[in-house]
């Protein structure tokens, strides 16, 4: 129980009732990983905000003790990927993976995340319930009913459960789909409850600056996923927070599908300086992703001061007919005056996401991605350009969903590589063969379930995804590869996202001006 005990809890929390509900709150992955996700601390927070809950944290590696058999157990769940260890966490505690299995006594299972948010269909035999929407709106009146509901039968606390909103239960039928709540959390977003050495960002103070992304890319889910797009206010809200963190630590994490989005960013920036010259300990920054369009050298410059090492763009193609098709409005100049500007001012790298696959993609505009990141690569001497390159995987609910992988994506992959070693740019691929399992789940229906058990029971290598896709008669042309038709009854066609699916398909269609 070390790592817990070494930690800074950042949040007083009201004194708990003698006989408070227990949950857990897991995450499915390591605890030097899990205590880095902004979302997962902020689950934990939420519910144990409330004097009728107490909440403790799992993961993988490492347990908080329990008086007793929890009643709940949330997973935090936003990588597709991650199932295999929810499952290996629920039979480390003797519960089973299928929820038709669960006896009286058992702990009702659920989880929240992007990836049930937008698909759940894969994993309907294995939770419980469903938290669809933004937990800071839906935590109050899930944390009451849990308290009020905790002598009640399993199906009657399901059945009460199931009547609030955002909350999808699949055992029962007379709620057969959901709607992401309108309400949102606006002006305050979210920040650390926690800090600790034992991380993957030791002692840094998370701070969340915009949720999703006003561009609207047609292939992202963070920004389809977590609409509408929000910027907390400066003064009200990211000041206060800021002062908060530099409490405790000089390290700052700014976080965000694209930080820089923020209106006055700047001013965070020069807030952030302004706190280092008077600390006797620099004020050290952390960022995600900053847009190129949004890159001036007083920024870059200001962010070098703060200590970032290296900034990263998500450009995905060298192709501005790519980008337009894919709604990534930012211009090759504009990508290129961004990096002359971050080398200007000190930085001596800088980190590109690619994407290879994306529908309407020609060998042509991988011609051109090459020519343009040599251009870039000369801006300054000893420069170091490094593109990272994912494959386009098509995620429920955005306009992309429609669109199957891209078949020949690994020799895309290949030709990237041979092609920019040349010109001395960096290059780190993802895998094509679990892009493909990752599109199975994210674009499978109920019947991905039982591949999923059997793969994990075999060992959840690829050959073992095979071998149970193969057994249980599953069709990847279908389900991984082909185009659908946009009157296609979808898996996930029972979530009601921020948008409908009429609007979605408007923005998809949009696409084909560009093609």
């Amino acid at each position: 129980m070390k790592l817990f005990d070494e930690e800074k809890i950042l949040v007083k929390f009201p004194l708990k009732e003698r006989d408070a509900v227990q949950i857990v709150i897991a995450f499915p992955n390591v605890y030097n990983i899990g205590m880095a996700s902004l979302g997962y601390q902020t689950a934990w927070k939420l519910f144990n905000l409330s004097e009728g809950i107490k909440a403790i944290r799992w993961f993988t590696d490492i347990q908080e003790n329990i008086t007793s058999k929890p009643e709940y157990i949330g997973f935090s769940f936003s990588w597709e990927l991650d199932y295999k260890n929810i499952f290996a966490i629920l039979e480390k505690n003797k519960i089973s993976i299928s929820s038709k299995e669960r006896k009286e006594d058992d702990p009702l299972i659920f989880c929240g995340g992007q990836v049930p948010n937008a698909n759940p269909a894969p994993f309907l035999e294995n939770f419980d319930f469903f938290v669809i929407g933004d937990l800071e709106v839906l935590s109050e009146p899930l944390t009451e009913t849990m308290c009020r509901i905790k002598n009640l039968p399993r199906i009657e606390k399901l059945e009460k459960i199931a009547e609030l909103n955002g909350i999808y239960v699949p055992s029962l039928t007379n709620k057969a789909s959901v709607s992401i709540p309108r309400e949102y959390s606006k002006n305050t977003l979210t920040s650390s409850s926690i800090l600790t050495k034992n991380c993957v960002w030791p002692d840094v103070f998370l701070l969340e600056v915009v949720r999703s992304c006003p561009e609207l890319c047609r292939f992202c889910l963070a920004s389809y996923g977590s609409l509408p797009f929000r910027t907390p206010d400066l003064n009200e809200s990211l000041i206060p927070l800021i002062d908060l963190g530099l409490k405790y630590t000089n390290k700052i994490g700014l976080l965000g599908a694209s930080v820089s989005q923020h209106p006055e960013f700047e001013k965070i920036t020069e807030y952030l300086l302004l706190k280092s010259s008077e600390s006797p300990a620099p004020v050290q920054v952390q960022i995600g992703s900053i847009r190129a369009d949004t890159v001036s050298e007083k920024l870059a410059c200001n962010l070098h001061k703060l200590g970032a090492k290296s900034l990263t763009m998500a450009v995905e193609s060298g192709s501005e007919k790519l980008r337009n098709i894919i709604n990534k409005k930012v211009t090759n100049d504009n990508i290129f005056n961004s990096v002359q500007a971050i080398f200007n001012t000190g930085f001596d790298s800088i980190k590109l996401y690619g994407m290879v696959g994306l529908p309407f993609e020609t060998m042509d505009d991988l011609i051109e991605t090459v020519k343009f990141l040599g251009s870039l690569k000369n801006i300054k001497k000893g420069g170091k350009i490094n593109w990272g390159c994912s494959v386009f995987v098509p995620k429920a609910q955005t306009p992309f969903q429609w669109f199957g992988v891209d078949r020949n994506a690994q020799y895309k992959l290949r030709y990237f590589e041979k092609e920019l070693h040349k010109i001395g740019v960096g290059f780190r691929a993802e895998s094509y063969k679990w892009s493909i399992i990752q599109a199975l789940i994210s674009r499978g229906d109920k019947s991905i379930n039982k591949v999923l058990e059997k793969a994990y029971r075999y060992g959840n290598t690829l050959g073992c995804f095979n071998k149970a896709i193969k057994e249980e008669g599953i069709t990847l042309d279908e389900i991984v590869f082909s185009t659908w038709d946009e009157n296609k009854s979808l898996p996930w066609e029972n979530i009601q996202g921020y948008l409908n699916k009429k609007i979605v398909i408007e923005h998809s269609k949009k696409v084909l001006s560009y093609v």
